[in-house]
């Protein structure tokens, strides 16, 4: 048999430097024929598909050219069975969820670990001070990418250690081949982005006055008024709500707060350049790539500028060296984010459409109104993304290095050395007029500036040793042992003043005295040793076994951790009995043990199994100032490692010569001695928790994947890709009966309905349960006509209208998405190709964590809401009465508190997205011998271009998350730009 082997630079898939692969040829005719397809090599060992162990699934290049998304991890949502995605923002370059198989852990990102040409970068956590997010991965050009392998099992993963529990991607970047001429590629995509799901629909002028004479009329008896007319309560609300001098409110030329804040389209370009060849003896490429992004809300933008470089160079038959390197810089504008009143994103929903942009003189109108609360004063949003902004430079780079050694026979040395490192500067800017921190709003109404220097700086080294021979032409034998090492260290000083007497971002225009600091340093590290054997059977039967074990400066007294992995195969399809209607037919199985720290790739916790003493002063200094000192961290000696027990068992099924091929997986992993806050008793004295291995995490599903090619002939090719998984995390073990996380009015880092219980759905929805609107009065119970009525406890069987006296329930159901679709068609017909691709989730909940802005139930007369709150909302205002609708009657100040947590916000995110769609034309033979490219291609590619939702209530993105550094973040729309959809066009040229 003819082998071709080519290098790819996957990294250190098992911790022995690159990967190989290899076409097999078809069979001889004499015994069961079979399709060309590749050999994976692992760590020089031949590991056919037909005999692979691990559970994996491999993303193409052609899903990563040119495409609109500014990371890796956007393309791919829905193109990887049991891969689950959500975006903190439509902003380029936020901080992305993304979870294999199942949240893992209670602490920490539930990402899995990114490993680019070997480098070990982490699991893609924000590491901003100021942005509102940043996804390290958004540094990586996605065009230069070769491959994405998605590992998801414990054979797949053992020997990444603790850091692969949570899976494992692996992005291989584009190389040149061997002997080939230089090669030149130019390609570029210019496109236009909107909303993908716009359905948040706000009042406008005219409805908001109306609204207010509704409210008016609702609420006589609270106001101590009476009115005749609908006409009178309007004209009540306007004389005491909108001030005289607002001319709007007799102009009636309302203001269109989200075209204030927004562009009415986004622009997104890309320029991608490549070279690559080789001789005998050397290959190269070199690439750059130019990024631009100007997304919706005015004054932020992304430019990303990229260079990346790879040389592999045989000295000899048996020495060999590569080399990868990256660079890339971004500079991000963005704006103020969360729940602060000065997050424009925020102040386009609330401000009202009577309020003008401007004072009559040109200013900026700035001022609140006298009985308003829709705007603290010098919170223009227009004059906030003028005068206050967020500027940010990264600078990021990657370098790997390897070698192959073959010292003597069937005995090869390995090395690899793979590096990151990132200076991030964040500047914020405060012109003086907007007292955006409290500190500002001294009498004078000092401007501000905060400058943060951060620096990462990631490497890794890992050697081994690798013995393979092949014994009797049956049996194949791999033993390979090694050593890594891992160290990561992060330093952040931050400068800050309120007192700033001048807009230009400098210090020295800071008030002598006024300048504050404060500084983090973290560094951890974490050291392998790991081995591996392989034995292959008459090209059928596979056993895979490794070990590792590990060390961890993080955890307490005990660091050291052994962990492991058994797998085995079988290829049926070179049995004899198998019957000839299959093309192929492999069963595996494996079973391993993965150890857990979820926290270290997070800065903040690396001492945290440490007795801290923290200090405190009034004035952020140190001498003379005043302050206090007390126990900051109370450690954990004892905290030792997560332990992550894996179960799968899979298989692939080929029949018609692999045109229709089925991969069906079950999975189950159990998480044991999961990490979480253990609670002292109280009459210790505090402090009040510490981390403790206290929980059991169950993840179990099953997955299928299927590929058809329907039609194939010389002229039209369909192909077929769709994947489904199923999904359920549960909460085994738990220190606490229950532990709910938020408030009445929670934070960016709360989430007041996702607790925690033993015997629970991981994450289960716990809240007072919404009932309705009361349709009568009823007496006895205090209830009037319209009132907001609750179920007093999970029976529903009695209702109140006091929020506060209804106990919460758990719902069933969670963040989570229990079932995750992709569906892939490609049709080509001669130089034409049209793909594209649906993703879909369902039966999860997702929440609305700016429910008291877009609908509040009365609580801010002059505030804006979304139309339903004039729509549908109960009323017995003369001309305008709604007796059948779904929200509560309407009261200043909303006494009944409605308009805090309960079901009511809490809804169906069951999607279906058309996720991607291209159609392409490419020149003929003929067009490329006249004029000498090897490829010309032209295509349209469209985005996120339909989204369609199974509750018609929804009306933010069900993919949406408030963070990505906490499974806490899944499913919580916040306050931020909304996910975008775009119509592009793209040119390729290769020549």
């Amino acid at each position: 048999m003819n082998v071709k082997l080519r290098v790819l630079t996957i990294g250190v898939l098992f911790f022995s430097g690159h990967t190989l692969m290899a076409q097999k040829a078809k069979k001889d005719t004499a015994t069961k024929t079979k399709d060309i397809e590749e050999v994976v090599l692992v760590g020089g060992v031949k590991l056919d598909p037909a005999q692979k162990v691990g559970s994996y699934s491999v993303v193409g290049k052609t899903n990563f050219e040119s495409t609109p998304f500014s990371t890796v991890d956007e393309v791919l949502n829905g193109r990887v069975a049991g891969l689950n995605f959500s975006s903190a923002s439509g902003d380029p370059g936020s901080s992305n969820m993304v979870i294999i198989r199942g949240v893992s852990s209670l602490i920490g990102t539930p990402n899995p670990l990114y490993v680019i040409d070997g480098i070990v970068i982490g699991k893609g956590a924000d590491n901003a001070q100021m942005m509102e997010s940043w996804n390290p991965l958004a540094v990586i050009d996605p065009n230069s990418i070769e491959s994405v392998t998605v590992l998801k099992d414990a054979s797949s993963t053992a020997l990444y250690g603790s850091r692969g529990a949570n899976g494992v991607i692996i992005v291989k970047t584009k190389k040149g081949k061997f002997n080939q001429k230089t090669r030149f590629e130019f390609s570029t995509e210019t496109g236009i982005q909107d909303r993908a799901h716009d359905k948040l629909e706000l009042m406008t002028g005219d409805e908001y006055i109306k609204y207010g004479g509704i409210l008016m009329w609702n609420s006589q008896e609270q106001l101590g008024q009476t009115f005749a007319t609908l006409d009178q309560a309007t004209q009540y609300y306007l004389d005491t709500y909108i001030p005289d001098t607002e001319q709007i409110k007799y102009t009636r030329q309302y203001t269109d707060w989200q075209k204030v804040v927004n562009r009415s389209s986004s622009i997104v370009n890309t320029y991608n350049f490549g070279a690559s060849g080789g001789g005998e003896n050397t290959s190269f490429r070199l690439g750059g790539s130019y990024y631009q992004n100007e997304p919706l809300v005015k004054s932020s933008k992304f430019d990303r500028l990229s260079v990346n470089a790879a040389v592999d160079h045989k000295a000899s038959d048996k020495l060999r060296f590569g080399l990868n390197a990256n660079y890339s810089n971004v500079k991000r504008n963005t704006y103020m984010g969360g729940r602060a009143s000065a997050n424009p994103v925020t102040n386009s929903i609330m401000l009202s459409p009577l309020r003008s942009v401007y004072n009559p003189d040109g200013t900026f109108n700035q001022e609140a109104w006298p009985e308003a609360t829709d705007m603290t004063s010098g919170f223009n949003p227009a004059s906030i993304l003028e005068n206050a902004y967020q500027n940010s430079t990264i600078n990021t780079f990657l370098a790997s290095v390897n070698m192959d050694y073959q010292f003597m026979k069937n005995v090869s040395f390995n090395s690899l050395f793979g590096t990151q490192y990132q200076p991030m500067r964040e500047l914020q800017v405060i012109d003086k007029g907007h007292p955006i921190y409290t500190a500002q709003t001294d009498s004078d109404n000092f401007g501000m500036l905060q400058d943060a220097r951060t620096n990462i700086w990631d490497w890794n080294w890992s050697n081994s040793i690798s013995y393979r021979n092949t014994f009797a032409s049956r049996h194949n034998v791999e033993l390979l042992g090694g050593m890594e090492y891992q160290n990561h260290k992060y330093n952040n000083l931050t400068n800050y003043s309120f007192f700033m007497t001048d807009v230009r971002p400098y210090f020295q225009f800071a008030q002598e005295g006024s300048i504050l600091s404060y500084a983090d340093d973290y560094d951890w590290t974490q050291i392998g040793y790991f081995g591996r054997l392989n034995y292959i059977l008459d090209n059928k039967y596979t056993i895979s076994a490794q070990v590792r074990r590990d060390g961890n400066s993080t955890l307490g007294t005990e660091k050291w951790g052994n962990f492991w992995s058994l797998g085995g195969s079988w290829n049926v399809f070179n049995e004899n009995f198998l019957p000839s209607a299959f093309s192929s037919f492999t069963l595996r199985a494996s079973y391993g043990v993965l150890g857990n720290i979820p926290y270290a790739d997070q800065w903040g916790l690396q001492y945290n199994a440490y007795a801290l003493i923290g200090y405190s002063s009034n004035t952020g200094g140190w001498g003379g100032n005043g302050g206090y000192g007390g126990i900051a961290n109370p450690g954990n000696p004892a905290l030792i490692w997560e332990e992550a027990k894996h179960l799968d068992i899979n298989a692939d099924i080929g029949f018609f010569n692999d045109r229709l091929k089925f991969t069906p997986a079950f999975y189950h992993k159990i998480t044991d001695k999961a990490i979480d806050s253990s609670f002292p008793a109280v009459e210790t004295g505090g402090p009040s928790s510490f981390y403790d291995n206290i929980a059991t995490i169950d993840n179990k599903g099953f997955e299928l994947t299927i590929e058809a090619t329907p039609i194939l002939s010389s002229d039209f090719r369909w192909t077929i890709n769709a994947n489904g998984a199923y999904s359920k995390t549960m909460l085994d073990k738990y220190n606490l009966t229950l532990r709910q996380n938020g408030s009445e009015d929670p934070g960016g880092a709360d989430n007041a309905f996702a607790a925690l219980a033993p015997g629970r759905i991981f994450g289960e929805y716990y809240a007072v349960l919404w009932a309705g609107i009361a349709q009568a009065d009823d007496p006895s119970k205090g209830i009037k006509a319209g009132d907001a009525l609750f179920w007093t406890n999970g029976d529903k069987t009695d209702v109140t209208n006091k929020r506060e006296e209804a106990l919460p329930a758990w719902m069933g159901k969670s963040a989570f998405p229990v079932y995750n679709v992709g569906l892939t068609n490609e049709f080509k017909y001669k130089n034409w190709s049209m793909s594209f691709m649906l993703s879909g989730q369902f039966d999860y909940y997702v929440q609305n964590g700016v429910h008291s802005y877009t609908i509040h139930d009365g609580a801010f007369p002059t505030r804006n809401q979304i139309n339903d709150a004039l729509y549908d909302s109960w009323t017995d205002a003369p001309g305008a009465e709604n007796f059948g609708a779904s929200n509560p009657k309407a009261i200043v100040g909303n006494p009944s508190t409605s308009r805090l947590e309960s079901s009511r916000f809490i809804n169906k995110g069951d999607h279906i997205r058309l996720k991607e769609m291209r159609l392409a034309y490419t020149f003929g033979e003929n067009f490329k011998e006249s004029t000498g490219l090897n490829n010309l291609t032209i295509y349209l590619r469209g985005t996120n271009l339909l989204t369609y939702v199974f509750d018609k209530d929804l009306d933010y993105d069900p993919e949406s998350n408030s963070n990505a550094w906490s499974w806490l973040g899944k499913g919580r729309y916040w306050y931020a730009s909304p996910v975008l959809r775009t119509m592009s066009m793209g040119i390729q040229i290769g020549f």
